[in-house]
């Protein structure tokens, strides 16, 4: 539906609905993010990112990670890109946390 559909509201909805029922199903969730990458409508491509950031988060995935890294440099879309970056912080805010802080740092956050 959200490739047919012209209304932009309704399509920015899905884009982010489709991210949020991805969470957490890395590997599952791969076929789905490269259809959504392959598509023409700069939208759908955001949702691609938002996906990848969903589906992955907390993982520090390195496929993942690189995959955001290439769109977040080379769309050709400014809204695509910024997505991408900020999936990055979906996969990698527990890895922050790891490396940063020790032990007695980390037991406070959670």
């Amino acid at each position: 539906y959200a490739q047919e559909t012209q209304h932009e509201k309704i399509l920015r909805g899905l884009a982010i609905g489709i991210a949020l029922v991805q969470y957490g199903r890395l590997e599952e969730a791969d076929e789905l993010i490269e259809k959504l990458n392959q598509d023409k409508d700069p939208i759908l491509r955001r949702s691609a990112m938002y996906t990848v950031g969903m589906a992955y988060c907390g993982t520090g995935n390195n496929t993942a990670i690189r995959k955001l890294l290439h769109v977040a440099v080379s769309d050709v879309n400014n809204d695509v890109r910024r997505s991408a970056v900020e999936s990055l912080g979906f996969l990698m805010f527990r890895k922050f946390l790891e490396r940063k802080f020790g032990k007695s740092a980390r037991i406070p956050q959670c």
